[in-house]
């Protein structure tokens, strides 16, 4: 079978650090074969660790597209031109896979979907954590019924990536280029893991600030403004009545790194803990479990670990399975974080059915 040529738009640390391994796995079906970014710099990089031509190099990701040097693309760019750099994709013909959130709102989220589909192209959306061993088992143990009914879902997603000394005014704090801060970048993953469970939101009401209200602009280092959350407090109820709470920060102290997602239900509780790169499931499931009153700790076997990029070729050759996030799940969390986003300005609870019908 002839390899799929991927192309890479935007080949920072997101595409370098979380794709391009993914794709190296998988060298055997996909190969990459060209890059854009406007940083040269970048472009050096991507020439040097993929032995690229100059002629595989692009600083204009149209270019790169008309090039008939790819097959597919996956796009690793700031948030504002998601959409629009997939838009270009669909006309040229192209499958994507686009990072998270897939856009800056649902209206073109929508848009983008609907060409999608009148084009017929497979399209993908990276909610990485649906690929990761510890997520993948909770699910299964979710789905074979170890906790029953749930009736709550805690999540924390805490990270001191924001207190990061020196750290400029990137893309990320600047709404027009992000949309948001930590609501976009780290809450997508918590809101698509909560549907991932099978958890629809029906409303949510959240609230956010900022704590470094300021930050060096890159080259000049003229201060400037943070215009995004460092911080955001999601609570949400879902179809079936299950109430959720979400916490993210991007400035907590003490802690690199630490995600946790904790269910309780009719049948027990599940807790998995991600600190600073040490991992763990705590289980207190069934009557056994309830009636001693103690809990124990679980491994997933390895079966559960899977690859991201793996999933977007396998997409591409039309051997998807029921946990591969296509672009509808991205559309469906735009729809949860655009109702968090007017929840925070209007200060009241916002039904998702408010951003469907454009109310």
């Amino acid at each position: 079978m002839k390899k799929i040529r991927i192309g890479i738009i935007g080949f920072g640390g997101i595409a370098r650090g979380a794709h391009l391994p993914g794709y190296l796995e998988c060298k055997e079906d996909a190969e990459i074969t060209a890059v854009c970014d406007i940083d040269p710099a970048a472009l050096q990089a991507a020439k040097e660790r993929l032995n690229l031509s100059d002629s595989q190099l692009f600083e204009d990701y149209r270019d790169l597209l008309s090039s008939g040097l790819v097959d597919a693309v996956d796009i690793c760019t700031p948030n504002y031109l998601h959409c629009p750099i997939a838009e270009a994709a669909l006309e040229a013909g192209l499958p994507f896979s686009v990072e998270k959130p897939l856009g800056m709102n649902y209206a073109e989220t929508k848009a983008l979907i609907t060409h999608a589909e009148e084009k017929g192209l497979p399209a993908f959306i990276c909610f990485s954590w649906r690929y990761r061993l510890y997520t993948r088992y909770l699910k299964a143990l979710i789905d074979r019924g170890s906790v029953g009914k749930i009736y709550h879902i805690y999540i924390r997603c805490i990270k001191n990536s924001g207190l990061w000394e020196g750290r400029p005014l990137e893309w990320r704090f600047e709404k027009d280029k992000g949309g948001s801060g930590v609501l976009g970048d780290l809450g997508s993953h918590m809101i698509d893991i909560t549907r991932f469970w099978g958890e629809e939101f029906d409303e949510v009401a959240a609230d956010c600030g900022i704590i470094i209200p300021e930050r060096p602009r890159i080259g000049s280092g003229e201060i400037a403004p943070v215009t995004t959350d460092d911080w955001c407090n999601l609570i949400g109820r879902t179809r079936t009545g299950v109430n959720v709470t979400i916490n993210v920060s991007r400035c907590a102290t003490t802690i690199g790194d630490l995600i946790e997602f904790e269910l309780f239900g009719e049948n027990g509780h599940l807790k998995y803990t991600y600190r600073d790169g040490q991992q763990d499931i705590e289980i207190c499931c069934g009557k056994t479990d309830m009636e001693a009153g103690g809990t124990h700790h679980i491994t997933p076997p390895a079966k559960y670990d899977a690859n991201q990029s793996r999933s977007f070729i396998n997409l591409l050759q039309g051997k998807k399975d029921s946990y591969t996030a296509e672009l509808i799940q991205g559309v469906e969390c735009q729809k949860v974080l655009d109702a968090a986003l007017r929840s925070i300005e209007l200060k009241r609870t916002v039904k998702i059915s408010e951003i469907e019908e454009g109310l």
